[in-house]
C-alpha cells in the first residue's frame, strides 16, 4: 500500500499563487484587506494533493460517532507513525512524554478522567520554564491526543518549553459544555504547575474555540496568569442560518460561511445554535479589553476563515497587541492533512515563530 509520502511524491510545492483581490470593507473597523466577498482559487499544490488523495470523491456516510473517532484518531496515528519513522524523526529525540488521567471532581458533575499527554524536553533544566496548554480540534466531535503530536513535539523541542496537550470529552455523547468544562478544569490544574516562566494557550479550531473561551475566562477573573494565546483556524461564534445569530457589529463582515468557502476538508460548519456552548463564544464577548497578547493562523479558503479574522480585529479594537497570519489560497487546518507541502511546513514553522513571540 503507498505511503502518504508515496502519493505526495511529484506533487507541486510552490507556496507562490495567483494574487489575491480583497474585497470592500463594509465595516470601518475591519481592514478591508481582511474581508472577501468570495473565496479566491485555491493554490494549485493543494488542487494536486485533492486528486491524489482522491479528496473529492463520495465518502462513506457513518453516523456512529464511536466509529467515526476510531476512524479519525486510527488515519492520525497512523500518519504520525509515517513521518516519525521519516523526515519527523528527530521529534522522537530528546522529548520525554508521559500520559496522564486528571480527576475531574466537582459538585455539579460525575466524577470522571480527562486525558493529558506531557512534552518535556529531555535536557530539561531549570531553565526550562515556559509552559504551553493545547486543545485539539475535531469540531468537537472527533480528535484525541494523537491528532495534534507532531505539532505539540515540535513546541516542545524547538522551543525548549513544557507542552501539555489536552483533551475533552466529545459530541454528541455530551456537551459542548462538558468539553468546555474539561478544558477549564485541565487548564486551572496545569496552570499550577507553572513556578516561573511564560504560559501560553494554544488551540486549533475547535480547540481554537476553548483556548479563546479560557483565556477570556481568566481575563473576566482578572488573571494575569495567561501570557499569551495562539489560534490556528479557530473557531469563534455561529455564523450559520445566514448569520442571524452573528452580533450585529459582525453582520456586513462576517463572509466566510458561504459555499465558496467549502472545501473537501471542511464543506460545513461543525457549530451551530444547537450544539454551542451556553457560555458565550469568543467573537460574542462585548468586552475584550485587557486581553493578552494573541497570535492568530487563518486561511482564506475555510468557511471559519471570518471567525480569526473578525476575532483578530475585535481584540486589536480592544487595545490588545494581535499578529496575524494569513494563509492564502489554502484550506481549513491544511498544514495537519497535508504536512509533506511545503507550504505546510511554512504554516508549522510561522506558529513557531508565533509562540516564540508570545513567550519572548
Amino acid at each position: 500500500m503507498p505511503t502518504y509520502q508515496d502519493k505526495m511524491a511529484g506533487l507541486s510545492s510552490s507556496t507562490d499563487g495567483p494574487p489575491l483581490e480583497a474585497a470592500q470593507s463594509l465595516c470601518f473597523k475591519m481592514d478591508a484587506k481582511l474581508i472577501y466577498k468570495q473565496a479566491p482559487p485555491l493554490h494549485p499544490s493543494w488542487l494536486a494533493h485533492e486528486k491524489a488523495f482522491e479528496l473529492l470523491s463520495p465518502k462513506p456516510v457513518v453516523t456512529d460517532p464511536a466509529v467515526n473517532q476510531k476512524r479519525y484518531s486510527d488515519a492520525c496515528k497512523a500518519l504520525n507513525a509515517e513521518l516519525l519513522a521519516g523526515r519527523d524523526k528527530h521529534l522522537t529525540e530528546h522529548i520525554a512524554t508521559s500520559d496522564m488521567n486528571l480527576e475531574f471532581k466537582a459538585p455539579s458533575t460525575n466524577a470522571h478522567f480527562i486525558p493529558i499527554r506531557k512534552y518535556l524536553p529531555a535536557s530539561s533544566s531549570p531553565a526550562t520554564k515556559d509552559v504551553v496548554v493545547y486543545f485539539h480540534g475535531g469540531g468537537l466531535y472527533v480528535g484525541d491526543l494523537d491528532s495534534e503530536d507532531l505539532t505539540c513535539r515540535r513546541m516542545c523541542k524547538t522551543l525548549n518549553c513544557t507542552v501539555y496537550s489536552c483533551t475533552y470529552r466529545k459530541l454528541p455523547l455530551f456537551t459542548a459544555d462538558d468539553a468546555l468544562s474539561d478544558a477549564l478544569y485541565a487548564f486551572k490544574e496545569i496552570a499550577t504547575y507553572k513556578r516561573s516562566g511564560k504560559l501560553v494557550v494554544v488551540g486549533s479550531s475547535s480547540g481554537g474555540q476553548l483556548a479563546g473561551q479560557i483565556s477570556q475566562h481568566y481575563r473576566n477573573l482578572k488573571s494575569d496568569v495567561i501570557d499569551g494565546v495562539l489560534l490556528r483556524g479557530p473557531v469563534t461564534c455561529n455564523a450559520t442560518e445566514g448569520g442571524k445569530y452573528l452580533p450585529t457589529r459582525f453582520k456586513d463582515v462576517h463572509t466566510s460561511m458561504s459555499e465558496t468557502f467549502q472545501t473537501s476538508l471542511l464543506s460545513g460548519a461543525a457549530l451551530n445554535n444547537e450544539n454551542r456552548t451556553t457560555t458565550v463564544l469568543p467573537l460574542e464577548a462585548e468586552d475584550l479589553s485587557g486581553m493578552p497578547r494573541h497570535w492568530i493562523q487563518i486561511s482564506t479558503n475555510d468557511i471559519y476563515y471570518s471567525d480569526g479574522a473578525c476575532y483578530a480585529e475585535a481584540l486589536q479594537n480592544a487595545g490588545a497587541e494581535v499578529r496575524l497570519d494569513v494563509a492564502e489560497g489554502w484550506p481549513h487546518t491544511f498544514w495537519l492533512k497535508a504536512p509533506y507541502l511545503e507550504r505546510a511546513v511554512q504554516a508549522e514553522n510561522d506558529m513557531l515563530e508565533g509562540l516564540s513571540w508570545l513567550l519572548a
